[in-house]
Parts: structure tokens; sequence; C-alpha cells
């Protein structure tokens, strides 16, 4: 049985990055994690588009502002990670090869750079806080889905057969937070 999370106020809205946590990550305490999701699209070029999405004052305006295409997207947004995932894993791994595999663990399922600022957004969240900490290890070995019809990238889609990568990014945190093993992923300041 899937776990399915949409909005925040419904039950596991805390896995939404539209719940109304904090996240310190990159550096800078943000008001939940849409923003410094959001954010770093714009990063390092643009550091004037970086603030105006932290200084945003709800997640829904944050996601209009990074998801703005009038403003200049960073270069590796779209683009294989490769070296930048070394940050989070610690080695350079094969290209993510599809659909069908339910990775759990973060090199099988962040190959692109904004897979990447997305796990550690993700992984900063669900460690700094200890309710949701509980709350993420408590689904134990259940599917986690984001229920997002529009978008079949980070959700499950129109079709409910999309890529679903934030539901996978959450359980390869899950999987690491288990593990208890903290080598190789970001730092918390």
């Amino acid at each position: 049985m899937a776990v399915l999370f949409y909005a925040p106020q419904n039950q596991h809205g805390c896995f939404s990055n539209f719940s109304a946590h904090e996240v310190y990550v990159f550096g800078i305490t943000w008001k939940t994690s849409e923003h410094p999701f959001q954010a770093m699209k714009f990063a390092p070029h643009r550091p004037d588009l970086v603030a105006k999405v932290g200084r945003a004052a709800t997640p829904g305006t944050a996601a209009r502002l990074g998801r703005d295409r009038s403003f200049p997207l960073r270069p590796d947004w779209d683009q294989a990670a490769g070296p930048m995932l070394k940050r989070i894993t610690g080695r350079v791994p094969e290209p993510d090869d599809g659909i069908e595999r339910q990775g759990v663990h973060p090199e099988s399922v962040v190959g692109r750079t904004k897979d990447v600022i997305m796990y550690e957004v993700v992984y900063a969240k669900f460690t700094q806080h200890e309710d949701l900490t509980k709350l993420l290890l408590d689904t134990g070995d259940e599917c986690l889905v984001e229920a997002a019809e529009h978008d079949p990238y980070w959700g499950w889609g129109p079709s409910r057969n999309g890529l679903n990568k934030l539901g996978r990014i959450l359980m390869a945190v899950r999987t690491v937070i288990r593990a208890g093993n903290i080598e190789g992923v970001p730092l918390r300041g």
C-alpha cells in the first residue's frame, strides 16, 4: 500500500514542500522547503532572484517565482548531476535508468542537478525536525507518492504513472536516516 501526500493540511502533508516547516540549507534558514528548491534555480548567477524567492511570503509565491520563465534558470538545472551528485553520495553513479526502478538510495533517484538540490532540501528538512523524522520512519517500507496530478516528474502525474521523484527522494532520505549513515550526505548548519 502506498502513502499518498500532496496538500500540506492533509495526512502526511508534511511530506509536501509547502508544509510550514523551516529548513536550514545552503547557509540560509528558509520558511519552507519549497523556498530553497525554487531559489536554487537562480543560484549562483542571479543572487537578486535567490533573495526574492527567499523573501516570498508563501511557498506558493516562491513556486510561482521559481516557475517564471522570464527569469533565466541556472544553466545546469536540468542536466545530468555528475560531479554535483558526489556531494551527497560520495561517488558519481550511473544515470537513473527509468520509472520501473523504485530506488531507495540517493544515487538511484538523483540523476539531474534539480534532483540533487531537491534531495539536499528534503534531507535537511527531515533531519532537522524530530517529529518529521519519526513520521517518515513510521512509514516503514511503504512507497511514498506525491499525488500531484499535474506533475509527472515530481509526482505521479495525470496518468498516475509519472516519475514520482519527490516520493522517491523521500524514500531515499528515509533509507539514509534509517541506516544512520550520514557519510556523504549534506551537512546541517
